[in-house]
């Protein structure tokens, strides 16, 4: 049963962040509901990877049966050229102990674990057609309003509402995206439309190109193998920040137009694609105001060039509960909180948009130059120092 001398918070939003941050609280004894919008639990999306230091937190929920259940654990990692195909192997499942291979999986399945979790541990803890519209702190207590009337209060709350969140826009003022002049491909294909030789290892592979890259990686649902297909593109024609809006194959293959015949025999396999633009936001220099803070990409989205967005989000709701453990002053535990992750999320994203012009560079357009360029971005020692340091973060011993 929840500690009735701990605070009482409201979070905003069920998606991955939210219900994280719930499943993080509740099993420290500290009682939460959550206010989600939609009037159903889905997460919409195709693949991501649950990297060890996000997977690190959900074992340390004793979730580690149910993801690795739902995930495929890649064998290895690899770069590969565009046109060429040639390949270069950055670790091995297995070969050290730092190889840190990510567990690969739909989001779907990660959201679905969650909402049993928090079910499970609060029953009904998950309310919806609850859209937030704002909030107000009067004295020791936070209202949380909602577009049908009706408000929620409680000690605590935190903004796990997204890119477009209310309450950031209410605690800090409007925070513009910025177009990258990127736009952003996704989508599964049934492992069964494809070659044999796309299924003989399961292999997290990144194609590089002069103007785009593609990530592809297998997963599973149920008892279906798929490949998620993520392709970005240097593309100014398109503005929509949207992850609904649905694409064509031919348009999805004319972006990629001369690329290896394994990339387009993926895309013109792939099932429902959708596509949308890519956007930044300057950091915030702070995330929390009073008894109220953000988490995930409420306060600090990024682009997916790092794979960390879901992971990052996942670490905020670990860190968040720990402070709201320890400091018997809410408002101090979110400064606490603020401080521990500001300084690492702004550095990942700001890492995250970096990536594009290194995945994307003219040098690799260049038969002459391609090679040498993958080799000096991607040989053993650079891949160690651009990811290591985000791997061996432990969001559940981190000082707070």
């Amino acid at each position: 049963m929840p500690n009735t001398n701990r605070p009482y918070v409201l979070i905003a939003g069920a998606g991955i962040g939210g219900l994280a941050a719930a499943a993080s609280l509740l099993a420290r004894g500290i009682d939460c509901d959550v206010y989600e919008q939609a009037a159903e639990l889905k997460e919409v999306g195709a693949g991501l990877w649950l990297s060890i230091n996000g997977a690190r937190v959900m074992f340390g929920l004793g979730l580690e049966p149910q993801v690795r259940a739902a995930t495929l654990e890649a064998e290895e990692r690899a770069v590969r050229l565009w046109d060429t195909g040639q390949k270069w192997t950055l670790y091995k499942r297995g070969s050290s102990p730092r190889a840190h291979a990510p567990l690969v999986m739909l989001r779907a399945q990660l959201h679905a674990i969650l909402i049993d979790e928090v079910n499970r541990l609060k029953p009904g803890v998950i309310r919806l057609n609850k859209r937030c519209t704002g909030f107000a702190q009067e004295g020791e207590k936070v209202r949380l309003d909602f577009a049908d009337g009706t408000t929620a209060t409680g000690d605590v709350m935190i903004g796990a509402d997204g890119l477009h969140s209310k309450v950031r826009e209410k605690a800090f003022g409007e925070t513009p995206g910025r177009f990258t002049n990127a736009l952003a491909w996704r989508g599964l294909v049934p492992m069964e439309r494809l070659g044999g030789h796309h299924r003989t290892a399961a292999t997290a592979t990144t194609w590089v190109g002069p103007t785009a890259h593609v990530t592809v990686y297998p997963a599973r649902w149920q008892t279906t193998d798929l490949m998620t297909f993520s392709g970005q593109v240097e593309r100014s024609d398109w503005r929509l920040e949207s992850w609904s809006e649905k694409g064509s194959v031919a348009e999805c293959v004319n972006d990629f137009k001369g690329w290896h015949p394994d990339v387009v025999e993926i895309i013109e396999n792939t099932e429902s694609l959708h596509k949308w633009g890519l956007f930044v936001r300057d950091p915030l220099p702070r995330w929390s105001v009073g008894r109220v803070s953000l988490l995930g990409d409420a306060c600090h989205s990024m682009v997916p060039y790092l794979g960390q967005g879901v992971n990052m989000a996942i670490e905020d709701a670990c860190v968040i509960a720990r402070c709201l453990e320890k400091y018997n002053d809410p408002a101090e535990a979110l400064l606490k909180y603020q401080d521990a992750r500001l300084d690492r999320t702004t550095r990942i994203a700001a890492g995250s948009a970096d990536m594009q012009r290194t995945f994307h560079h003219p040098a690799l357009g260049d038969p002459k130059t391609a090679a040498g360029y993958a080799e000096s971005q991607w040989n053993p020692g650079k891949a160690r120092a651009r990811y290591d340091w985000i791997y061996d973060y432990d969001a559940t011993q981190v000082p707070v």
